[in-house]
């Protein structure tokens, strides 16, 4: 079978593309058209405008497209439900649904993932395609996405069966937004600069060994700037080290610290984390997200 196909990452804030041709990467194409930017009945027209420098190889050799994200989401071109956990990793990648479409080419639409639990309800869109990537990638014990909603999945394995039955999620990128440009605490703060690597990692330290909560410890970054104790263009890259050395902190309560992580995502947040999980003890190494984004439209592909 000729693995010639279109894969579309389309997000809240960003559409990529890319074109794959005997099963290589040929060809990206990216614009700023996250769904939260495209008005209803205006996500054909903006698909066909991205895809416009491939758009005659395409509909010559009936080219399917693969889409994964928040398009599939309730806010975005076609609500593709989820599939309910657990789930065979194979299952994942023959969960593709077909879009209607008055383009004459036919799209596939990934759904995400749910598990359904009313204490421990939890959902991911488009993380679940890097997942299936980076399983094929490197085995680990666990798959970290750090983000604005970072991902954590630990897969069973059974013999030849790969098994996903649960996973978590820590609003740790959002949590930091927030509390920069919406709270008291990133009030008066100079605009964002360099990355000060020593105040990182002593916020990442004092969430991995204080006895204090999180809200005691976030206020620190206040006081400490108004009384001289820590500069003010500090004090972002001390509240990224306080929040995900608390992520850390948090996950290592139901994993153990010896099991092995994959980091799933981009420079310079996996570097970050990185070096948290250094700080942590745990073992740790970083599997790019555009590869495993890839390897995993692979496998849906050859699914379909």
């Amino acid at each position: 079978m000729q693995a010639d196909y279109i894969a579309v990452d389309w997000g809240s804030s960003q559409l990529r593309a890319w074109r794959i041709e005997s099963g290589e990467c040929t060809a990206q194409q990216s614009a700023p058209q996250g769904i939260k930017f495209v008005g209803n009945g205006q996500h054909e027209a903006v698909l066909r405008t991205l895809l416009a420098p491939w758009w005659e190889w395409m509909v010559a050799q009936q080219v399917p497209v693969l889409m994964a994200g928040m398009i599939g989401s309730d806010s975005g071109w076609l609500d593709s439900g989820y599939q309910a956990l657990p789930l065979e990793v194979n299952a994942i990648a023959e969960g593709c649904i077909p879009v209607p479409t008055s383009l004459p080419i036919k799209l596939w639409l990934r759904p995400g993932l749910a598990l359904r639990h009313k204490e421990l309800a939890n959902v991911m869109r488009g993380e679940e395609v890097q997942l299936l990537g980076a399983l094929a990638c490197l085995q680990a014990d666990i798959y970290l996405f750090p983000g604005t909603h970072s991902k954590w999945v630990k897969p069973q394995r059974r013999e030849a069966a790969v098994t996903i039955e649960s996973f978590s999620t820590a609003v740790t990128g959002e949590l930091y937004q927030l509390l920069l440009q919406h709270s008291l605490l990133g009030k008066g703060l100079p605009n964002e600069g360099a990355f000060d690597s020593s105040a990182f990692s002593l916020g990442v330290k004092e969430a991995l060994q204080s006895d204090e909560g999180l809200i005691n410890r976030l206020f620190y970054s206040r006081s400490r700037r108004l009384l001289g104790y820590m500069p003010p263009e500090a004090v972002a890259s001390w509240l990224s080290g306080m929040l995900i050395g608390e992520e850390l902190a948090q996950l290592a309560r139901h994993w153990p610290t010896n099991n092995t992580l994959a980091l799933v995502g981009d420079a310079p947040l996996t570097g970050h984390y990185l070096t948290a999980c250094q700080l942590a003890g745990r073992q740790a190494t970083v599997i790019d997200a555009q590869i495993a984004m890839l390897n995993g439209f692979r496998r849906i592909y050859a699914a379909l």
